[in-house]
């Protein structure tokens, strides 16, 4: 739910719906002191800080810290390299717990480590070929910029990539497994099902996949002692790789495979009990159930077992005037730049013209323009602790596409904090 393809089917029902780019909501009035009565606020100046003020003890107190952001937008990266830089000075976080798989994530800690712009570059491999909004510019210097601060820190607060989405590169993967399977003194079994899902990888999706994953982790598991013995530090991340590849055989969804991969990483030795930062879009960020009963990660953190289900805190970013950059064939033709594999369009704002939050407003008149202010939202005297979030779409999108919240939970109950991003550029694409 409200991935790439929901927004297509978005965008496809604007062509008969709501196709003129003239068009739209009008801008909603300032009322003063409604919506976002007493939530306290405070300007973020990337580089320039201190920035964050408004955190408490209590804030620091987390265990998991999430920001959400919608992807193709520039400013929201710079709020991330200097929330996570915050966070591990401040509260030692040094696990990034990132919008990217298992594989990936192995990669962006060899480059952490040596630097090679070659493997940073196998990251962006199925993003750019994807034509994914995560092929860009920015994201890329971003991952520098962190390189360049991982280097400037103590040994005891350096920090590493976790990958716990679903498998985004199947050819990575294959060459991940390859490396996490590279000792001797397997068995004829697993050399054969290894081989076997060399192959697969490397092709097409295919039923046989997650079939043979089941088998070979079968196999693990049945000779656990030996293959522990022989794999070492790689046992674990073969089997979690491994499990990745029978998720969606077994009929878990995006999220569920998310949660899945962070619970189970989160009780392992190396992850139980430290503190973690993820960057992701923004409905993955919201703690409480959307109408419908859509239950996105952090929901799914909140209500479950984990010790840590308690402990989580969310950030959302809210757009105003901003740019966002969006593949070219996923839009209208009306707003497409002809001969471009993508477009900045300014659509995907949360006041106008598809999308409106109620009281976005009242926060731009309380700020400057081309600005990142921080707004808290669950502060003891905010209105936003009682009031709920109202969102209200354009004409031609269907219900069924819409993310509502719940009327009777608070704005609270589902962010504790808002980032409002006025007039950012979009990203810059790595191919025109």
């Amino acid at each position: 739910m409200f991935s790439r393809s929901c927004f297509y089917a978005i965008i496809v029902s604007l062509l008969t719906g709501w196709a003129n780019p003239a068009r739209g909501q009008a801008p909603e009035p300032v009322v003063p002191g409604v919506v976002f009565a007493g939530v306290p606020q405070e300007p973020i100046q990337p580089g320039a800080g201190p920035n964050f003020g408004l955190f408490d003890a209590g804030f620091y107190a987390n265990q998991l810290f999430l920001l959400g952001e919608s992807h193709g937008v520039a400013r929201p990266q710079e709020v991330d390299v200097e929330l996570f830089r915050h966070l591990n000075q401040r509260a030692g976080v040094r696990y990034y717990v990132g919008e990217f798989d298992c594989a990936k994530a192995y990669y962006l800690n060899q480059y952490l480590r040596t630097g090679n712009d070659s493997t940073l570059q196998l990251v962006f491999r199925s993003w750019v070929r994807d034509e994914s909004q995560w092929a860009n510019k920015d994201l890329l210097g971003k991952f520098q910029k962190l390189r360049a601060l991982n280097l400037t820190l103590p040994k005891q607060r350096k920090f590493e990539f976790v990958g716990i989405d679903e498998l985004q590169d199947l050819p990575l993967a294959a060459d991940y497994l390859h490396r996490l399977l590279s000792k001797k003194g397997f068995s004829v079994v697993l050399l054969q099902q290894a081989d076997s899902l060399y192959t697969l990888l490397k092709l097409p999706p295919t039923p046989k996949l997650p079939a043979l994953a089941q088998r070979t982790i079968a196999e693990l598991k049945q000779h656990r002692q030996g293959y522990q013995f022989t794999l070492g530090a790689s046992y674990e991340p073969v089997l979690h790789l491994l499990t990745n590849l029978t998720y969606r055989a077994a009929g878990l969804g995006r999220e569920q495979s998310i949660f899945a991969n962070f619970s189970a990483l989160s009780q392992t030795k190396r992850l139980a009990g430290q503190k973690m930062y993820g960057f992701w879009g923004l409905a993955h960020v919201l703690q409480s159930p959307l109408q419908g009963g859509h239950t996105m990660f952090a929901a799914l953190v909140r209500q479950s077992a984990l010790p840590m289900h308690d402990k989580v805190v969310s950030l959302m970013c809210a757009f105003s005037g901003c740019r966002m950059l969006y593949p070219t064939r996923s839009l209208p033709a009306p707003w497409q730049t002809q001969g471009q594999t993508y477009t900045g369009t300014d659509k995907f704002n949360h006041d106008g013209p598809l999308t409106v939050i109620k009281g976005i407003g009242e926060l731009k008149a309380r700020t400057q323009p081309h600005s990142l202010t921080l707004f808290r939202l669950d502060a003891p005297a905010a209105a936003t602790r009682q009031q709920p979030i109202r969102v209200t779409y354009a004409p031609g999108i269907p219900a069924a596409q819409q993310m509502q919240f719940d009327p009777q939970l608070p704005a609270a109950a589902y962010v504790q904090y808002l980032v409002l991003v006025r007039d950012s550029d979009m990203v810059q694409p790595l191919r025109p």
